[in-house]
C-alpha cells in the first residue's frame, strides 16, 4: 500500500506541470467531495424512484411548483453569503459563522413576507393546500438557508472530510424521511411538511456541531462580509429567478403533467452536474491568494480539458439514457429525449473556472453584467421558444444559454473592465 501511495503521489505531482494544478491538492479534496457528491447523488436518485413510482404526475408536478416558487422568494434573501462566507473562512475570520447566521436571518424578511402572502392569496382563493405549503416554506426556509451556511464555512477551512460526513447526514436523513412518506401516504400536504420540517430540522442541528467543533476559532469577524455578499445577493436575484422560471410557466401554461416530464428529464443531468460543484468548491480557497493574471493565463488551458471530459459524458448520457429510462422511470419515457438534448449543458462546466476567477478576485463589475445579461436573455426566450416549441423551447434555451455564459465569463476574464 506504501508503495501504491509513492506511486500516486509522484504520478500526481509528474502531472503537475501539464496540467498547471495542484493535484495532491485536488486529490485529497477531491475524493471527499466526491464522496459527498456520490452520496447526493444516490440520495436524489433514490428519492427520483420513489416520487416516479408510487406518486402520480400530477401531485409530483405541483409538488415541483412549490418548491420552485419558494426557490424564486429564497431569490429575494442573502443568497450570496455562501460565496462570501468561503472566502471569510479561507482569510482566517473564525467568527464569519455566526455572523453570516444572523445577517442571513436577518435579511429573509423578504422570504417570510412572500411566503405569508402567497399563503394570504391561496387562502382566499380556496386553495389551502398551496396556502399551507407557502406559510411553511416562509417560516422554515429562511432558518434552513441560514443554518446550511456551515457548509460554505467549512469548505472555506478545507475541512473536506467533516464536511462530507455532515453532507451525507444532510442528504441522508431527509432522503430517508421522504421515501418512508411515500410509501405512507399519497398526501401532498404531509409530503410537502416533511420536506420543510426535517430539511430545516438537520442543517440547524448540523450548524451547532460546526460551532462546537470550531469553539476554540478566533471570533473576528469579516467587515466585508456583508458588502461583498450584498453584492454577490443583488447580482444573483435575477438569475435565481431565470433558474426556476422556467418551471413555473410549463405549470402555468401546459400543466402539471407536463411540469413533471420535464422534471424527470433534467433531473439525471442535473446530477451529473456535480462535478461542477465540486470543482467550484475546491478551486475557490486556492484562486482567492493567486494572482489574477496568472489565472487569465492558465485558465483557457484547463477550461478545454474539462470541455473534453464533459463532451464525454454528455455522448455517454446520449446512449444510456433510454435504457435507463426504461429500467428506472418507465412512467417517464416521455423524458428521454429531452433528457438527450439536456445532457450537452454539461458543456458549460468549462465557463466554472472563470466564473470562480471573477468571483474569488472580485471583480463585480463584470459579475453584475455577466449575472444580468445571462438571465434577462434567458427569460425573453423561455418567452419565446416556449409558446413555439413546448418543452423543447426551454431544452434549448437552457444548452444555448449555458455555453453563452460560458463564453461571456472567458471573455470577462480576459478583457477585465478595469485591469
Amino acid at each position: 500500500m506504501q508503495n501504491l501511495r509513492n506511486k500516486t503521489y509522484r504520478a500526481l505531482r509528474g502531472s503537475e506541470s501539464f496540467l498547471k494544478t495542484d493535484m495532491i491538492y485536488l486529490a485529497k479534496g477531491g475524493f471527499w467531495l466526491s464522496l459527498s457528491q456520490g452520496v447526493a447523488m444516490l440520495a436524489g436518485f433514490f428519492i427520483s424512484i420513489a416520487f416516479a413510482n408510487l406518486f402520480p404526475k400530477e401531485s409530483f408536478g405541483n409538488y415541483k411548483f412549490i418548491l420552485s416558487m419558494v426557490a424564486i422568494l429564497g431569490a429575494f434573501s442573502f443568497t450570496g453569503l455562501n460565496t462570501s462566507v468561503v472566502q471569510s473562512a479561507a482569510r482566517g475570520f473564525g467568527g464569519s459563522l455566526r455572523q453570516s447566521f444572523r445577517i442571513n436571518l436577518k435579511w429573509s424578511i423578504g422570504a417570510v413576507l412572500g411566503g405569508l402572502g402567497l399563503s394570504i392569496y391561496y387562502y382566499i382563493n380556496g386553495n389551502t393546500l398551496l396556502s399551507f405549503s407557502f406559510l411553511l416554506a416562509g417560516l422554515l426556509s429562511p432558518l434552513t438557508a441560514s443554518a446550511g451556511l456551515y457548509s460554505a464555512y467549512l469548505m472555506g477551512k478545507e475541512d473536506f472530510r467533516r464536511s462530507t460526513f455532515y453532507s451525507t447526514i444532510r442528504n441522508i436523513i431527509p432522503a430517508l424521511a421522504l421515501i418512508l412518506a411515500l410509501l405512507l401516504t399519497k398526501s401532498l400536504g404531509i409530503i410537502i411538511a416533511v420536506y420543510f420540517v426535517v430539511g430545516a430540522f438537520v442543517p440547524l442541528f448540523l450548524y451547532h456541531r460546526t460551532k462546537r467543533a470550531y469553539q476554540n476559532e478566533n471570533k473576528k469577524e469579516d467587515p466585508e462580509l456583508v458588502s461583498y455578499g450584498g453584492h454577490l445577493s443583488a447580482m444573483e436575484i435575477i438569475g435565481s429567478i431565470a433558474n426556476y422560471l422556467d418551471k413555473i410557466l410549463i405549470f402555468h401554461y401546459l400543466g402539471a403533467a407536463p411540469l413533471a416530464i420535464y422534471a424527470f428529464a433534467i433531473a439525471p443531468v442535473e446530477q451529473l452536474q456535480g462535478g461542477k460543484k465540486i470543482l467550484s468548491t475546491l478551486i475557490m480557497p486556492k484562486i482567492s491568494g493567486r494572482p489574477f493574471e496568472e489565472l487569465q493565463e492558465s485558465g483557457p488551458r484547463k477550461a478545454l480539458l474539462l470541455t473534453v471530459y464533459a463532451l464525454g459524458l454528455a455522448l455517454l448520457w446520449v446512449i444510456f439514457a433510454p435504457y435507463f429510462y426504461r429500467f428506472f422511470f418507465p412512467q417517464y419515457l416521455d423524458s428521454v429525449f429531452y433528457s438527450q438534448i439536456y445532457s450537452f449543458t454539461l458543456l458549460a462546466v468549462s465557463g466554472t473556472i472563470f466564473n470562480e476567477t471573477l468571483q474569488a478576485h472580485k471583480k463585480k463589475k463584470e459579475l453584475y453584467l455577466h449575472r444580468t445579461i445571462i438571465p434577462v436573455v434567458q427569460i425573453g426566450l423561455f418567452f419565446i421558444l416556449l409558446p413555439s416549441f413546448g418543452l423543447m423551447g426551454l431544452i434549448i434555451t437552457h444548452v444555448f444559454m449555458r455555453s453563452f455564459a460560458s463564453l461571456l465569463s472567458y471573455y470577462f476574464v480576459k478583457h477585465p473592465i478595469e485591469n
